[in-house]
């Protein structure tokens, strides 16, 4: 959680007391800044420690903004867990059963390979690539000696990502940095009569 310290809301009074709301408009522009530098290093670190795109990220990330009259903003990550496929497989897409034969005959079992984690993951016995009738590509795997059913398998959702301790702290600290930083050029900038 960032706030701004007790010495920053009395500086911005301080400097800003003779533009009517001007503290205010100061407090409530360095926040929105500082929200959307938490939202892309929250995308950053994520990418840092998981093999995910940036898209898949801040598809989750919602971000509610301050105005001066509510001096409060949000950055909120909502979603699901995410199919197998949303990182890196090995084979990516579906394999023809001949080339899976030809692998086993071979003497060679046909894995298939997964990373979720940087530098993490390894291979998944009896997992498979199959697209389905609706377009949806996942890594399954059947429950049982049948055909049918087959079982999606997931990696972590994006909040869980977030949530990685490394990834929180960077988030806050990038967020509290750039909080401060432009708070400074926020009450300069009205000092010189831009508003």
């Amino acid at each position: 959680m960032i706030e701004f310290t007790a010495e920053q809301i009395e500086k911005a009074e301080r400097l800003l007391q003779h533009i009517p709301g001007g503290a205010q408009k100061a407090l409530s522009r360095s926040m929105n800044r500082a929200v959307d530098s938490a939202k892309t290093e929250a995308s950053r670190k994520a990418r840092e420690t998981y093999h995910i795109r940036h898209k898949d990220v801040l598809d989750t990330i919602k971000v509610s903004k301050s105005s001066p009259s509510d001096l409060s903003a949000m950055v909120l990550s909502r979603g699901h867990v995410l199919p197998l496929t949303k990182f890196i497989t090995r084979p990516n897409k579906p394999q023809p059963a001949k080339a899976a034969a030809l692998r086993w005959n071979k003497g060679r079992p046909f894995n298939l390979v997964v990373r979720v984690k940087r530098g993490e993951g390894g291979s998944i016995k009896k997992a498979f690539v199959a697209q389905m009738k609706s377009g949806h590509l996942g890594v399954f795997h059947r429950s049982n000696k049948n055909r049918l059913p087959l079982v999606q398998r997931f990696g972590p959702s994006v909040p869980e990502m977030l949530g990685n301790i490394r990834v929180t702290d960077a988030v806050e600290r990038r967020a509290t940095a750039v909080m401060d930083e432009r708070l400074d050029h926020e009450i300069k900038r009205m000092l010189e009569g831009q508003t």
